[in-house]
């Protein structure tokens, strides 16, 4: 057994739990509906956006970083809605004190909540039927896929998977600064619960209900629309 292993065990007081054939197979079935994207052609003001934020020990996956807390939060057509996911997450290790200061999770805040492969059921069957959207969602899909590969042998693939930071740098290409809150404080969104998930899920709904109008004024009303735009622009 792993050196990571044995160390989750210790922190959880007890062996591993392994999916059940159910488990996979509901999992299976969830990632093949999220993958199967959306109609490109409705308005983006009648689409369901599934707004999802991690907050990890780091940002090396690859050196063992895990997910602490997710949130996610549903835009509905062009109004955010009352339905919305979050959850500590227990990481099987200390959460580094680094993290903790931005965070503002510590390792007791942690331990003994779910294992982020308990969470992925009931967060799959969230995103279920929207545009799975982040703030930089990319960095979050690749701690969510390490855990959906590892456990699972699957991969969250959404087609259009739709990044507001990509949104926002095509629209104000001259920004000096892209971070969530100065492209927030330029719509007068409040900073609240920064660098928390789900403070960080509703910050991101917002901005992307305050970048709709602009888009349609570029001609873009559709999620067809919106993957021309973007990739006219990053031409460019």
């Amino acid at each position: 057994m792993s050196l990571a292993a044995n160390l989750s065990i210790l922190w959880r007081g007890g062996a591993p739990k392994e999916p059940q054939p159910e488990d996979t197979s509901l999992v299976k079935e969830l990632v093949g509906l999220c993958n199967a994207g959306q109609v490109p052609d409705v308005s983006l003001y009648e689409q369901r956006f599934a707004v999802l934020d991690t907050e990890t020990t780091g940002l090396r996956p690859d050196a063992g970083d895990k997910i602490i807390s997710l949130g996610c939060v549903e835009v509905i057509k062009a109004k955010i809605g009352n339905n919305r996911f979050g959850t500590l997450v227990d990481p099987g290790r200390e959460v580094p004190a680094l993290a903790t200061s931005i965070t503002g999770i510590g390792s007791e805040d942690v331990q003994g909540q779910p294992l982020i492969e308990e969470i992925i059921p009931p967060m799959l069957k969230y995103i279920v039927g929207g545009v799975v959207t982040g703030f930089n969602i990319q960095f979050d899909l690749v701690f969510v896929n390490n855990t959906l590969r590892r456990e699972f042998g699957v991969s969250l693939a959404p087609v259009p998977l739709l990044d507001v930071l990509s949104i926002c740098r095509a629209l104000k290409p001259n920004a000096r600064n892209y971070s969530l809150e100065m492209m927030a404080a330029q719509y007068r969104i409040p900073v609240q619960g920064r660098h928390t998930a789900m403070g960080d899920a509703l910050m991101t709904a917002r901005l992307l209900l305050n970048l709709l109008p602009e888009l349609e004024e570029r001609g873009v009303r559709t999620l067809r629309d919106l993957g021309q735009f973007l990739r006219y622009q990053a031409l460019y």
